[in-house]
């Protein structure tokens, strides 16, 4: 019989934001039906809990509410409810693929068996507007044990894509509930320092990007960045330059910035993190750069080009329909 996973989704008011049922829906119909569905409300004050009711006639799924105490709180409740010998993770806003979790176990099957201590899978993104329209891509190649490079970013991206084992957490443990954001990448430094990491190249997942997710608060990201890396860095092996850890950070929330219009301060996060080190910088800080000094119409502009050839390239690899739609 095919492992039991549990799927562990939190949500904080999201039947007011409107995407809440999409979340549910894309995790009943998944093509891999041997699951549990744990929705964790984190204290709603809206109608969330109606809204999960209609589906509570499924035994699959369970429904557990709590006073408000955060993301990663509501997280470690899940896991702590669960049973499955897999766990995932789904924000209210972000939608699956219907065969995310088929495709995963099939790669944990035709690849990892055998291939040493693994902990950590995650699938590619898609990045969706408010309205569900695709408006980016985004995917990392790098596998194997990735501690070194996830100190300088945190390439996992969306929390909704990974695949853990159980396993994972009783080694590194919970996550930290000090963070109010950041809490998955120190979670995903944790376990990478303990084992392997591994991406499915697929675009299975679709993360909703918009203005009213915690993540786009670039001030407050900064700050739990840091605290990440300050935490990090007090049991990393003593070959790790600090500054260079630093300057990534400061080099990658500058896009952040960028992606909000504010050129200013992306061009001071930019200039701080090369005086840090210039290890980090890679061409797209420069092209950013540049493209900066020319203003917003410039800008707009080169991001409709880049959303056009990245849809051609997945046209290309996956036809008109796009991947699994």
């Amino acid at each position: 019989m095919s492992p039991k996973i549990s799927v562990i989704l939190t949500t904080y008011n999201g039947s007011s934001r409107g995407y809440l049922s999409s979340a549910i829906e894309s995790v009943v119909t998944q093509s891999y039906q041997n699951f549990e569905l744990l929705i964790i409300d984190d204290g709603s004050t809206d109608n969330t809990k109606k809204t999960c009711s209609s589906y509570l006639e499924n035994d699959r799924i369970r429904y557990m509410y709590q006073e408000n105490t955060g993301l990663a709180a509501a997280r470690n409740s899940g896991i702590r409810a669960s049973s499955g010998e897999f766990l995932c993770f789904l924000d209210d806003d972000d939608v699956w693929k219907p065969v995310k979790l088929q495709r995963q176990f099939e790669f944990i099957e035709q690849r990892l068996n055998g291939a040493g201590k693994w902990g950590l899978i995650f699938t590619w993104i898609e990045l969706i507007d408010e309205q569900g329209k695709v408006v980016s891509y985004r995917g990392h190649h790098q596998e194997g044990w990735l501690y070194r490079s996830l100190l300088l970013g945190n390439t996992v991206d969306a929390p909704s894509s990974v695949l853990i084992r159980r396993e994972v957490f009783d080694n590194v443990g919970l996550f930290d509930e000090s963070f109010e954001n950041c809490q998955d990448w120190d979670m995903w430094l944790r376990i990478s320092k303990e084992y392997m990491i591994f991406p499915v190249k697929e675009y299975l997942v679709q993360h909703r990007e918009h203005r009213n997710r915690i993540s786009f608060d670039n001030e407050k990201i900064f700050h739990y960045e840091n605290a990440v890396i300050k935490k990090a860095l007090a049991t990393a092996p003593a070959d790790i330059s600090p500054r260079t850890v630093y300057a990534s950070c400061y080099m990658n929330r500058s896009i952040g910035y960028f992606a909000a219009d504010e050129f200013q301060q992306f061009r001071k996060m930019f200039l701080k993190g090369l005086q840090l080190s210039f290890k980090p910088m890679r061409v797209e800080h420069i092209f950013l750069f540049l493209l900066s000094l020319f203003g917003r119409r410039s800008v707009h502009l080169t991001r409709t080009v880049k959303r056009y050839l990245q849809q051609r390239m997945i046209t290309h690899r996956y036809g008109n329909l796009g991947p699994y739609s």
